[in-house]
Formats: structure tokens, sequence, C-alpha cells
């Protein structure tokens, strides 16, 4: 099964998989539940295992569909898929042209609503009306209309750990942790440099109240990070989200704003230092790549994998990094 053919599938699963009480509400399926469905509805002929397993071409094709906002996803560790609610993208303002994503439930509708011509296969519609004349006629029914820009304001902002999450967070013992234990310090240099230094190495005066432990799985062999929230002689622990959300508030607060050159290949650690949401518009604006390197190089830098920004997305990439999370934003 080709990937193209695999995200209709993935989008025909998730179409149909509705309230039985209130179709017009989409539920939700996880990535191993796609897999056995859609192992389920192949032909005894036809070895949908070819090659990578099932489940982890499935998972690559639910990333694309997250970059293109044809589907959304809750949670971390057990990530729950679900169709994104109905919208047109917008590629020329006026007259429209712009690409319809989300709940296929109501196309058709959209596509009367506007006087638009619409080509299925591509969801591409065209009508005579503009941008903002269409979204007067779409979004009172639950159907956005709108620019990738105006897709970044859904986007969680950097923030500290409130007094709500603070009291429902899990209180550490610090005689658990004393001993491997970071402390977070901004620094505006470059995007990888180190800010993550050892509690007894670091000046107060610099300290954050993020912190960190780094925690050895005996099992896999790989590290896994344990985030804290440190008030007066109390820690309390933070899930991921909230600790990267954390990590940008303090630099931006410090006039510290991390510096990442965008024209240049980024090292795929980006991956893991961006909030989760962000990471469906980086898988959009960027091409995984491998690091090309000669034979005679070490075997480390020749497996080394990147990111190259699509010329395209250059700036809107940088409009993103820096407007939401500080990312090259000039000193105050």
């Amino acid at each position: 099964m080709r990937a193209s053919e695999l995200k209709k599938v993935i989008i025909t699963l998730l179409s149909s998989a509705r309230n039985s009480d209130d179709p017009r509400q989409v539920m939700g399926m996880t990535c191993r539940q796609i897999s056995e469905r859609i192992e389920a509805l192949t032909p005894p002929n036809q070895d949908v295992r070819a090659g990578q397993s099932l489940v982890k071409r499935i998972g690559e094709q639910l990333e694309v569909l997250q970059s293109e906002f044809e589907i959304a996803s809750k949670g971390e560790e057990r990530k729950i898929f679900r169709m994104a609610p109905p919208s047109l993208i917008v590629e020329r303002e006026a007259p429209l042209r712009a690409k319809y994503v989300g709940d296929r439930a109501y196309i058709n509708d959209v596509i009367k609503l506007i006087d638009a011509v619409g080509d299925m296969e591509t969801r591409l519609v065209e009508s005579s009306k503009s941008a903002d004349e269409s979204r007067n006629l779409l979004e009172s029914r639950g159907i956005s209309v709108q620019t990738e820009n105006m897709l970044f304001g859904f986007l969680p902002e950097p923030q500290l750990p409130t007094q709500i999450e603070i009291s429902m967070a899990e209180e550490f013992c610090e005689d658990y942790i004393s001993t491997n234990i970071e402390v977070y310090i901004p620094r505006r240099m470059n995007f990888f440099d180190k800010r993550w230094f050892r509690l007894a190495e670091a000046r107060p005066s610099e300290m954050s109240q993020l912190r960190r432990i780094k925690e050895k799985s005996f099992r896999f062999g790989q590290s896994s990070e344990i985030y804290i929230w440190a008030i007066a002689d109390k820690l309390y622990r933070l899930q991921r989200q909230q600790a990267l959300l954390a990590m940008y508030r303090i630099d931006l607060d410090a006039n510290a704003a991390r510096l990442l050159d965008i024209e240049s290949e980024i090292p795929i650690e980006l991956k893991r230092q961006l909030p989760l949401d962000y990471l469906a518009f980086l898988k959009r604006y960027t091409d995984e790549i491998a690091f090309d390197r000669q034979a005679g190089s070490g075997s480390n830098e020749r497996n080394a994998r990147y990111l190259r920004v699509q010329f395209k997305y250059k700036k809107l990439l940088a409009e993103l990094l820096e407007s939401k999370l500080g990312i090259n934003k000039p000193m105050n």
C-alpha cells in the first residue's frame, strides 16, 4: 500500500468514526486502533506489512496529516487522533482560492454556501467571493477561513506554571533528586548551546525556577527527563509541555531569546525542544534530510539527520518562531 493510499484510508477511517448519538461529533482513535482496522480491511492477498511495520508507516502518515491540518491529536504518551474541524486554508484572498482541510462531512456545504468550484481530489476551492466574504458566510456555521499566519494564534503561548497548575502537581522529595538535578539558565546564544547546568555549578543570580533530572532506563538504555518547578524549598513535577512553554517564557523575560539560523540545515534536535503543538508546523515547513558526508567522515556525522526549511515557507517559519517563542527576537 503506497503512502498516498494509506493516507486516504486513514482519512476514511477517521471520517467515519462518529458519535452514534450525534453524527456531527467526530471520535478519536489511537495509532494502534487505526492499524488494527486497516489490517482487518485489507484483503489477504495484499501484504500491507511489506517493508516497514504497518504501525510505523501509519505513524508517519499521521504526522504528515497533522502537518497538513487534516487531523488533530490529543495527549503525549497515548495520542488520540481525530479529524480536524473543517477549515479553508487561504492561498489567495481575492478572489478566494483555498484548500479545504479537516472533517470531510462539510465540504459540499462549503462549496454551495460560497458558490465555489471545488476539486474533490485536491480539495482546492475557488470562488468569486473574497476571503472576508467567505468568512462571513462560513464561520457562523463552524467552518473557519484562515491564512496560515492566523493559525499561529491557536498555538499555546510561552508561560510560567500557574498557581492552579502548581497546586495540582506532584510534589517531589528533595532527597530523591539532590544528586543529579540540573537548572535552566537562559542565554542569548545559538539555539543549541548549553543552557542546563548542574545545580552545584550554577550561580544563584542566574538560576531560573525550572529544573530537570535525567533518568536512564535500564530496559531501553535511553535517558528520559523529569521536569521540576522550584518554589522556595518545594519542588513540583511539570509535564514536558508545561516545562517547554516555561523555558521560552524564561528566555523572553530575561531578554535572552535563542538564536537560530534557518538559512542553514538545522539539527533535528530542534523537534525535541519545541512544544508539542508546534511540531505540525515544523513538519509542514521543513524537509528531513541526511547529512551528506564523504565516506571518510565519522559514521555518526554521516548518519546525522537535519531539517531544511522549504524556501516558500522560510518567512512563515521565521514569523512563527519569533512571534510565538521569541526565537531570533531582537533584544529590548
